[in-house]
């Protein structure tokens, strides 16, 4: 399997993708570079940033944050802050944030060796495919302890860096090898929301490139380290048993088809388990145009892993409300949306935010549960205080290529990110460039200036 994925890496040009494809790489990388802008005006990230910038490496790459260049690896390491808003991309079936951990690395190694925007797209479409190939396979049982964005995704950070580093098969096999023995990731951060989720990205994007530049040099790494006896499947799909494993979604149209066509992209700033309940409510207030002060009760079904995610009823801080079912809730019906605007101290302290959530219970639908995570399946059901219960359900969110991709929408969504930190007209002049990667000569020329202050 790790030679297959490593053959697949070598042989992939630009010039055999599909406009579709290229696209899709497009809109993954436009998306992050939004999502990083914003997530580098935080706390988070400025932490992340000063971390790296103490290292005092040399380099071509981009940290978002303090607009300082660097070495590729601590560049990819201060730009996995791109999580710090909950507005990032995400494969449903594979559970990956894929933007996060993929983008950060396949920019600042292209930038470093000046490569052209169709070397950045073929490093961007392996990344994303290997990444959720792998997650797939495993993510029914690997998701329940760990958080796949920091395990699996550092296979899809190898993958790209070593694609535009033009490793050969051997080379690209002992990259995977090693990213396999780096892949972490534990859930236990969740408990009182700590930074350590953008661990998770940053180290994922820096360890995979690190594997890839070990390999460059000789360095080896097992060519069975995905599928061996003692490999990362074997020890992270969550059961000894192999048929845990879903092989078929490693292999099925490799290198014909690519994942990065299937990625899903975030309308709300939170956690993605609570977005098909958000749609849903969104959807029933529009229709019945529902006022907060209606509302008795909100009752929510969802699969086992969304329960214990979104569980905390009484969060103690605007980070840890972005996985919160009650708050999502509060805010549609109080709010009409859940942006980033949502998650602010005072606005978990409004008494009437915390009388909503209150009205507000979750239980677990073991048939969501089976069909998870093919589908996210949530159902609503509200009820008014005149006793009329109003009900619906869905099964991916908006903004999943299964159900609906309103382009416009994430086009707009990028210049509001970027815009909020480089202003309009930056932000338009590089949505174009990025809307128009292959006619780019040398890729580290997008972003000169930033932050153009």
């Amino acid at each position: 399997m790790t030679r297959l994925l490593a053959r697949m890496i070598v042989n992939t040009r630009y010039e055999d993708l599909s406009p579709v494809t290229v696209k899709a790489a497009e809109l993954a990388l436009y998306d992050w570079v939004g999502c990083a802008m914003v997530s580098g005006q935080t706390e988070k990230a400025a932490k992340m940033a000063r971390v790296a910038a103490a290292e005092g490496a040399q380099g071509g790459a981009l940290v978002f944050a303090d607009g300082k260049r660097t070495s590729p690896h601590w560049a990819a390491f201060a730009n996995g802050a791109s999580h710090a808003v909950e507005l990032d991309d995400v494969h449903m079936a594979s559970i990956i944030h894929g933007g996060i951990v993929i983008c950060p690395t396949a920019l600042s190694v292209a930038e470093q060796s000046r490569a052209s925007g169709k070397k950045l797209i073929e490093g961007l479409v392996v990344g994303f495919d290997v990444a959720y190939r792998i997650g797939e396979a495993i993510a029914k049982t690997h998701y329940l302890m760990w958080h796949s964005t920091g395990t699996v995704a550092t296979f899809g950070a190898a993958a790209a860096a070593a694609k535009i580093m033009g490793l050969d098969e051997d080379q690209t096999c002992w990259a995977l090898g090693n990213a396999a023995s780096q892949a972490a990731g534990i859930w236990e951060y969740l408990k009182f929301g700590d930074d350590t989720k953008l661990l998770h990205s940053g180290k994922a994007a820096m360890n995979g490139l690190l594997a890839a530049s070990l390999a460059r040099e000789g360095f080896t790494g097992s060519d069975t380290g995905i599928e061996g006896e003692r490999g990362f499947l074997a020890t992270m799909s969550g059961s000894s048993n192999p048929a845990a494993v879903n092989w078929d979604a490693m292999t099925r149209d490799l290198g014909k088809k690519f994942k990065v066509d299937e990625n899903g992209y975030k309308l709300h700033a939170c956690c993605r388990h609570g977005h098909v309940s958000i749609d849903n409510a969104l959807r029933l207030i529009q229709q019945h145009g529902i006022r907060a002060d209606q509302v008795k009760a909100v009752r929510v079904q969802m699969n086992r892993n969304s329960c214990d995610t979104l569980g905390d009823s009484d969060p103690v801080s605007p980070y840890k409300a972005k996985f919160s079912l009650a708050f999502f809730m509060a805010t549609c019906f109080l709010h009409r949306k859940v942006g980033m605007e949502a998650f602010t101290d005072d606005r978990l302290r409004d008494p009437a935010m915390r009388a909503f959530m209150k009205k507000v219970s979750y239980l677990e639908n073991p048939e969501y549960t089976r069909n998870y995570p093919r589908l996210w399946t949530a159902s609503l059901e509200v009820e008014l205080q005149d006793g009329q219960v109003l009900s619906t359900q869905g099964d991916l969110p908006y903004g999943d290529p299964a159900t609906e991709l309103p382009i416009p929408l994430f086009e707009q969504k990028a210049l509001d990110m970027m815009g909020s930190v480089v202003g309009a007209d930056r932000a338009r002049g590089l949505l174009a460039a990025m809307q128009q990667l292959p006619e780019v000569g040398d890729v580290s020329r997008i972003f000169d200036g930033y932050p153009y202050r």
